[in-house]
């Protein structure tokens, strides 16, 4: 059950206004960031959905914490409904104002208590504890929000210790686990019902250019070092994506190379995100939570890994108001698991197609194998050991496939590219000659296209690639290049694909709730001016109206009988129909016409026979 309370509501076992008539009620939570409530109420004769403001609070049942505040921040209201979108309780303190912090080696929860000490304004009702007791350090320069101090990125405070958030109503806690490992076996055969698994390759850096300013002791002015780092993937690629990274709490340069470094050993951004989310719910007895690890099977895509579950989402009012799970997704990292999943997902690491370098993966397969193992498994490293020596020729063998094919797929001129510049190719400076030459040429020859004497350039010189959306009513769509730039006063040419995808519009009936009804005419005007305008003279009180545009209207019916209507409209797949109301006219034109009736003491309309 939903309930609706006042905005300074600070007790949750409050119950407030029961919300017996929300048709939806869906919570939304991503592992370490949004947490959102989205609520649709139908428009109905109680008039509940009168008592819905803005900053108003709904306390609505979340998984396994139990029920929790959300804040109403974006109340729309439809032709018969509204969509409330509400932001959990805990936001209300995020964009609070945090003076610059400074925590050298110690636990995450003396952090979170300095975080509370240097705010600006006291945070009152809300707590921060975390379980996290390695020692790591952090600081701030500037006046920075709690949002971003506190969890907004690798930087902040849940991205040094490396947490897990748990928003509960006024508590927020880090930990070093949110979930568990419940034995959790979600396999093709037997119970995954919706299976969705997403590569993406837009965001992978393979160079990073990291610096650091300080002021040296006893020194006047402040000292920069700066390195460069590649990614031992880089060759893995086509293309060379770098990135800028400034950290200040380092002072040499071999702490500057080692802590740049780990964002691709630790943080895998080399790596193409792999992520997958399935339909999840209550498998047989077995339960999936935020944050739990599952054995995950889907021989139909050859996948047998450990994933951690990072989002959900999770229907409030199903199984009459019990709640369950709609989806969760897991993440896109190997993880051990318990039972003899330890040993497996070791085994999913060194045979992980995104791996080249199998000697790093080698080692990272060990060190996860053995920080899992040393305290309750330490007698169990042999076998793991045992067990990556038996796999270690295997990904060597399946290394080679892999390469195989990735030379079959590659573009023929690539490859006689590589085949040129590899060719003779005695030094660094060399290759780097070649490489210079190579790519003059090939811009050259992508230039010339075409006799006309205009520089033409095909599709591929746009930036980001030709798979662009334009929304329908999009005045222009802006593109960039690629190349070197381009000169004023020069015609260019630049092509893209497109495809052209059906606008949505449906039929709605319009119904004039008036006795006796003696015609009118309904115009619907759109508020995107790309859309065309519709008129429709109505001879009865239910027509239909064809083929209606998707989008907001504004309505506006007339008559001869009936004072002019207008209200605003928005038009769906939901829309059936639109319902009118109008007023008779005080004083109607009758010229011209003619009425037939007879004499009644109490008439309806009066008419005023007068010299024509």
């Amino acid at each position: 059950m939903l309930y609706l309370l006042e905005s300074d509501t600070r007790n949750v076992k409050w119950n407030g206004i029961p919300l017996h008539e929300a048709t939806s009620a869906i919570i939304k939570e991503q592992m370490n960031g949004d947490f959102i409530l989205t609520v649709r109420y139908p428009i109905t004769d109680s008039e509940i959905y009168q008592l819905f403001r803005e900053d108003m609070l709904i306390k609505a049942p979340a998984p396994v914490i139990g029920p929790q505040l959300f804040r109403i921040k974006k109340p729309v209201e439809n032709d018969d409904y509204l969509e409330i979108t509400a932001y959990h309780i805990t936001d209300d303190v995020m964009q609070r104002s945090i003076n610059p912090l400074s925590v050298n080696k110690q636990s995450c929860w003396q952090a979170l208590s300095q975080l509370v000490q240097v705010a600006k304004s006291p945070i009152n009702d809300f707590s921060f504890t975390s379980d996290i007791t390695d020692r790591r350090t952090i600081n701030t320069k500037e006046v920075e929000t709690l949002y971003s101090v506190l969890m907004d990125g690798a930087h902040s405070i849940v991205g040094t210790w490396e947490g897990e958030m748990v928003r509960d109503n006024f508590a927020i806690s880090i930990k070093r686990n949110r979930g568990e490992d419940r034995g959790v076996i979600i396999s093709t055969h037997k119970n995954l019902k919706s299976y969705q698994r997403t590569k993406n390759s837009q965001n992978v850096v393979t160079r990073i250019h990291a610096k650091s300013t300080f002021k040296a002791e006893g020194a006047k002015e402040d000292t920069t070092i700066a390195i460069t780092v590649d990614s031992p993937l880089i060759g893995a690629y086509p293309y060379i994506n770098e990135r800028s990274y400034t950290n200040n709490n380092i002072h040499t340069v071999e702490e500057l190379t080692k802590w740049a470094s780990a964002k691709f050993t630790n943080e895998h951004i080399d790596k193409a995100t792999d992520a997958i989310k399935i339909e999840a719910y209550e498998l047989d007895g077995q339960t999936v939570h935020m944050g739990d690890t599952v054995n995950l099977k889907s021989y139909k895509h050859n996948v047998d890994v450990y994933k951690k579950a990072i989002a959900y989402e999770y229907d409030c009012l199903a199984n009459n108001g019990q709640g369950a799970y709609l989806t969760i997704t897991f993440d896109d990292k190997v993880k051990s698991g318990g039972n003899s999943g330890g040993v497996s997902a070791v085994a999913n690491a060194i045979l992980d197609k995104q791996e080249t370098k199998f000697d790093i993966m080698l080692e990272r397969a060990i060190a996860n194998a053995d920080r899992a193992f040393d305290a309750e498994f330490a007698k169990r490293e042999k076998t793991i050991t045992d067990a990556i020596e038996q796999y270690k020729a295997k990904a060597e063998e399946f290394g080679a496939k892999i390469h195989e094919e990735m030379e079959k797929e590659r573009p023929e001129f690539v490859k006689r590219i590589r085949e040129e510049l590899m060719s003779g190719a005695d030094s660094i400076a060399e290759l780097s000659k070649k490489l210079e030459q190579v790519s003059e040429t090939a811009r050259v020859n992508a230039s010339l296209i075409g006799g006309d004497g205009n520089t033409q350039y095909n599709k591929n010189r746009l930036n980001g690639g030709t798979a662009k959306k334009i929304s329908y009513g999009t005045d222009f769509v802006e593109v960039g290049h690629n190349g070197e730039g381009f000169e004023l006063g020069k015609k260019y040419v630049i092509s893209w694909s497109a495809t052209c995808t059906p606008y949505g519009k449906t039929d709605v009936t319009v119904v004039v709730n008036k006795n006796p009804f003696y015609g009118g005419h309904v115009h619907l005007a759109p508020a995107n001016t790309v859309m065309p305008a519709i008129d429709k003279d109505l001879t009865q009180k239910e027509e239909q109206v064809l083929a209606v545009y998707y989008g907001a209207y504004r309505l506006t019916f007339s008559g001869d009988w009936y004072q002019n209507v207008e209200q605003s409209v928005t038009i769906d797949n939901q829309t059936r129909q639109i319902e009118l109301a109008p007023v008779y006219k005080t004083v109607a034109d009758g010229q011209n016409s003619r009425y037939d009736g007879s004499w009644n003491e109490s008439p309806t309309f009066i008419f005023d026979g007068g010299r024509t």
